[in-house]
């Protein structure tokens, strides 16, 4: 009789552990450098050339007004002593506004510039986030960590899903 007890209890206790063995899930990390992947998606490039583009016609502009204060400044100089009173503060006036325009512009022009990048480069950044999400379901992962910022270490059999999410997005670089 005491050996059925005993069998009994040991049943109950391992059926329980087993149960509660299974209702825990084992968290599976993997790590990416998304920067990496990012850089090598085709969208990437195009962006970064719309941007540049984008950049270029603004440094153009930033260049063109120098060219006009700088001209109207030199032409100043040389007149000034000519020129009366009145006419002398006028074109001082002038010029200093020409200066603070420009300056408002390349204030205006450095924010336009960061908006510009985030419109550009959210869609490569969804995508490449989309693309991480499916490749960890396809791998069983829990947590993917960012490569770059968050590993304190890293064993040499942990799973890179880098090259992973690169093939699902059809990347060969």
């Amino acid at each position: 009789m005491k050996n059925i007890v005993k069998i009994v209890l040991i049943s109950f206790v391992i059926a329980a552990f087993s149960n509660n063995v299974n209702a825990q899930k084992v968290a599976k990390l993997a790590h990416i450098d998304s920067q990496a992947l990012m850089q090598s998606m085709p969208e990437y490039d195009s962006a970064v050339v719309k941007i540049q583009a984008f950049i270029k016609d603004l440094q153009g502009e930033i260049e063109n007004q120098q060219v006009e204060i700088n001209r109207k400044s030199d032409e100043f100089q040389k007149n000034s002593a000519n020129l009366t009173e009145l006419v002398r503060t006028s074109r001082q006036q002038e010029i200093a506004g020409m200066y603070q325009r420009l300056q408002e512009f390349q204030q205006n022009a450095e924010q336009t510039v960061q908006q510009e990048q985030a419109k550009l480069f959210q869609p490569v950044q969804e995508k490449a986030t989309k693309a991480i999400e499916a490749v960890a379901k396809e791998n069983g992962v829990t947590y993917v960590l960012e490569a770059q910022q968050v590993l304190l270490y890293k064993a040499g059999d942990a799973l890179d899903l880098t090259p992973l999410v690169k093939q699902h997005l059809g990347i060969k670089k």
